[in-house]
């Protein structure tokens, strides 16, 4: 039952089950009729994790006495504990901790169940095709949000300040809140095609197209909820929603050279030049990351009384308050900073042909007092991501164990930007009394967006390897 008062230090905070029973099962066929040359999978099974370990221990945290001694007759070693606690008292309205609470059903540990059925087929050229439909489902998910939430505002009549009442008293602010139940959805289609090596090529190909989505990442993944009266409403994109996904590699001998296609009896010194070349290649490409639009909107507002505009602070006339304090985001929440803004019907977020413009602040508005914003979770995508790399290698033999290996290695040779997810993708709170306001309801100017909101500032990576602008090595290795 919720109280609003602090727990017994000996109860539970959550709530372990037991008997976790996670059972997998595999079936493969090849069919005789097929020549043996078709294989059918099928699979699934029940998994368990221990969710967000760090969180599941904060309460002891509400247990323990922190205070730093400095001077004076306790600091002497060995510390007198008793007398450190002689004067802390639970009951005083000045605690120096916030507390957390825990949902009565809080249960660890977090379920997914995989599944999987794919068709494998070998076709001619020593190549192998598989299809494959993979799946999972999330459930008992870490959630978060708030409790102690604001139930009502008044307005003082002399300052105009407002006068804020919270569901459990105002002895706290808003109580982080944490529990279980929350859920994801993951459907996917794997394409993959090998050709083992064979006449000196090998190549390999992956597409998958994909989906995940639910209320919550789950474990560290998981963020507080926007709606702190309803998970359900955060149910949209989850983090790592990548829809499309293709890798591709190849590696090529050089049909030259001694014992090879062409030049086969070609001298010792020709060989030495021309025979022995490997090229390879490898292409990463994906669909964008998604982007969470948010926006800084505070728990509290006013309506001006003369015109009905909202305005972020409290206005006087000749001393008198012409301003009434009114609840802007319901329940509040604004320590956890999880706000989204409105969609503006008929705008599209992305800027086409924008350069390095690439969200439209034009699309969003302010959500109106009372309301939460209707922007979905990670509604948005990033820009995609590819990369052409190639490699150049040769070995120069000069004993049966012995060899120079010359290898060159060209990332991103074509030089293609890969930018990351824009920046500053929180909207700046534009309530004001200042000529730059936006009202709610109203579209946000780039001004009143603030700094570089929704431009693309930089790339995926810098370094060698994956999102890098054009590198290039080379490695000359003795082997013996």
């Amino acid at each position: 039952m919720t109280t609003g008062t602090l727990g017994d230090p000996g109860q539970p905070w959550l709530h372990m089950k037991k008997t976790n029973f996670g059972p997998r099962l595999g079936l493969s066929w090849s069919p005789a009729a097929l020549h043996n040359k078709t294989v059918l999978r099928v699979g699934g099974g029940l998994f368990y994790g221990p969710g967000q370990t760090e969180d599941q221990l904060q309460p002891a945290e509400s247990d323990r006495v922190s205070t730093t001694i400095t001077s004076g007759p306790n600091l002497a070693y060995p510390l007198n504990t008793q007398a450190v606690l002689a004067g802390y008292n639970i009951n005083d309205p000045n605690l120096q901790f916030q507390p957390r609470a825990y949902a009565p059903g809080y249960r660890v540990p977090e379920r997914i169940g995989s599944y999987t059925f794919s068709i494998e087929q070998q076709l001619p050229g020593s190549a192998v095709l598989s299809i494959a439909y993979v799946g999972s489902q999330g459930r008992n998910l870490f959630l978060r949000s708030v409790t102690n939430k604001i139930v009502g505002v008044s307005t003082n009549p002399t300052t105009g300040v407002a006068i804020v009442t919270r569901e459990f008293g105002n002895r706290f602010a808003e109580i982080d809140y944490k529990t279980s139940g929350g859920n994801s959805h993951y459907d996917s289609l794997q394409t993959t095609l090998n050709r083992r090596f064979s006449r000196g090529f090998t190549l390999g190909a992956q597409y998958t197209w994909s989906h995940n989505i639910g209320n919550t990442q789950g474990s560290n993944e998981a963020n507080t909820a926007s709606n702190n009266f309803n998970f359900d409403a955060d149910h949209g994109n989850n983090t790592f929603d990548v829809r499309h996904s293709f890798n591709f590699s190849s590696l090529y001998e050089l049909p030259f050279g001694k014992g090879r296609q062409f030049m086969t009896d070609a001298s010792p010194v020709v060989d030495a030049v021309l025979g022995g070349w490997q090229i390879g290649s490898i292409v990463n490409a994906r669909s964008g990351l998604p982007i969470e639009v948010l926006i800084t909107r505070p728990d509290i507002v006013y309506r001006d009384n003369r015109d009905g505009s909202i305005v972020a602070s409290p206005i006087l006339v000749n001393g008198t308050p012409v301003t009434t304090a009114i609840i802007n985001v319901p329940g509040g929440g604004n320590s956890r900073n999880i706000r989204r803004p409105d969609l503006v019907p008929g705008v599209n977020p992305l800027i086409q042909n924008g350069g390095l413009a690439y969200i439209n602040p034009a699309a969003f508005s302010i959500p109106a007092p009372g309301t939460f914003g209707n922007l979905g979770r990670n509604a948005l995508h990033g820009p995609h991501f590819a990369q052409l790399d190639f490699t150049l290698s040769k070995k120069f033999q000069f004993a049966e164990k012995r060899n120079v290996e010359f290898r060159s290695e060209f990332y991103n040779i074509l030089n293609h930007t890969n930018f990351a997810l824009p920046g500053s993708t929180r909207l700046a709170n534009a309530l004001g009394t200042g000529t730059n306001q936006v009202q709610p309801g109203l579209p946000f100017t780039t001004a009143a967006a603030g700094g570089n909101y929704g431009v693309l500032t930089s790339t995926v990576a810098n370094q060698v390897g994956i999102g890098t602008n054009r590198q290039i090595q080379m490695v000359l290795r003795i082997n013996f």
